[in-house]
């Protein structure tokens, strides 16, 4: 099965996406909002949202993301979300600030994928590591093997960091990225040497 990462320029995506049924452990059942802590929600995504434009219109966040400096237009990203709902599932990260929820990223889980972009603002405050730690949790309710991001390029240091530290490891180098990965079952022979 070939894979062309949802990073690719949005309006790539549909042509050169080759990979088979990807909805195959996914229950399509309307999603629900899920509620991590006091502050922090997942909200189901629903459309795009104009918060989207601050992360995929900064270069240097574009960087992080597909490698280079660039920017999405509108319809890249519009049409991104799109391909991405349909493959897998789509939600925006919301911050409760008291007085008003603002959403602050979007995260993705695919069969073979997950991706997380949070806003600059609100980097460094362990919210990655907290959405993280529930799709873990989650892929392991779905009765996954793994759970793979499929592209972490070398100068981001800080999503190194953060996916190592919950377990994750390289496991394919790329050209200027590393693929990482988490088992989430124990390998069989553990399971029988318990028994």
């Amino acid at each position: 099965m070939t894979s062309i990462k949802w990073r690719t320029l949005a309006t790539d995506l549909l042509k050169k996406r080759t990979q088979g049924n990807t909805e195959s452990s996914f229950n399509r059942k309307p999603a629900k909002k899920v509620r991590l802590n006091e502050k922090v929600r997942l909200i189901p995504f629903d459309k795009m949202r104009k918060e989207s434009l601050k992360w995929y219109q900064d270069p240097e966040s574009m960087r992080n993301i597909v490698g280079i400096k660039t920017i999405y237009s509108k319809e890249q990203i519009q049409q991104m979300y799109e391909w991405q709902n349909q493959h897998g599932l789509l939600y925006y990260i919301e911050y409760n600030h008291g007085s008003h929820c603002q959403i602050i990223g979007d995260v993705w889980l695919a069969e073979d994928d997950y991706a997380i972009v949070i806003d600059q603002a609100f980097r460094n405050r362990r919210i990655g590591r907290m959405v993280t730690k529930y799709f873990i949790y989650k892929s392991k309710k779905m009765n996954r093997d793994f759970i793979t991001v499929s592209e972490i390029f070398n100068w981001n240091k800080t999503s190194q960091k953060m996916f190592t530290n919950l377990g994750f490891y390289p496991f394919k180098e790329n050209k200027d990225s590393w693929s990482y990965r988490r088992r989430l079952k124990k390998a069989q022979i553990e399971k029988k040497n318990s028994k």
